[in-house]
């Protein structure tokens, strides 16, 4: 049970890797903002909408699923 949940865990974490590089950037360009009269749009906020909001939902349930797990194989580890 102990490798099975370990093997889990790297699994999960892989696709947490694969999810996080495939969300769009944020910023187009970190030097446009300070060389533009924008520098403003840097504190705005912006609702993500259809595919980001997607992968931003599933970073976040694989990320607390990924601390679950972490914390169950260390109870499991320590017994």
């Amino acid at each position: 049970m102990y490798s099975t949940l370990v093997y889990l865990l790297i699994v999960i974490s892989f696709f947490i890797i694969l999810v996080i590089l495939s969300q769009p950037s944020k910023q187009q360009d970190a030097l446009s903002l300070l060389s533009t009269d924008k520098s403003n749009t840097l504190f705005e906020t912006q609702k993500p909408r259809g595919l980001s909001y997607l992968l931003m939902y599933i970073t976040g349930f694989l990320g607390i699923l990924w601390l679950i797990l972490g914390i169950v194989l260390m109870i499991l580890g320590n017994n």
